[in-house]
């Protein structure tokens, strides 16, 4: 597998990714973000692009995952594990948050096994969901 900063090459398919989890409606406005003013890095597997992981540097002095994804038919094989590692190692600080719907069964089994706490709650989003935040403090 290799990781990467995301190309102008790889940005269909990090949108469709994105489509999957946020809805095609919220990709487009996200990517572009992201790919603007944070970070996008993409997972590939035999020149596909396979997972990507959109991250800051810059929320409250710590790093926060903003929205991981990864094919379906690629998922439970490291693609999130290998992303978050990569986000973790480059971290400037010593603390990762990262959040999923309180409803998401599947995100919170993985960010739990990625060694992240709970941490919180976010109330009263535009979306009409409950936020819960992750935290993961990283080893000096």
């Amino acid at each position: 597998m290799n990781l990467h900063r995301v190309e102008p090459a790889d940005l269909p398919a990090v949108l469709t990714l994105a489509a999957d989890v946020i809805g095609p409606e919220r990709a487009g406005p996200f990517v572009r973000s992201h790919t603007e003013r944070h970070h996008v890095t993409v997972a590939e597997e035999a020149g596909a692009v396979v997972g990507f992981i959109a991250y800051r540097t810059d929320w409250f002095q710590c790093t926060f995952v903003s929205l991981v994804s990864v094919h379906k038919d690629f998922r439970r094989r490291g693609v999130a594990r290998a992303l978050f590692k990569m986000v973790e190692d480059m971290s400037p600080g010593p603390r990762v948050f990262s959040s999923t719907e309180e409803t998401n069964a599947k995100a919170i089994q993985m960010h739990t096994a990625l060694g992240f706490t709970p941490s919180g709650y976010i109330d009263n989003l535009p979306q009409g969901y409950r936020e819960l935040l992750f935290y993961k403090r990283l080893a000096p």
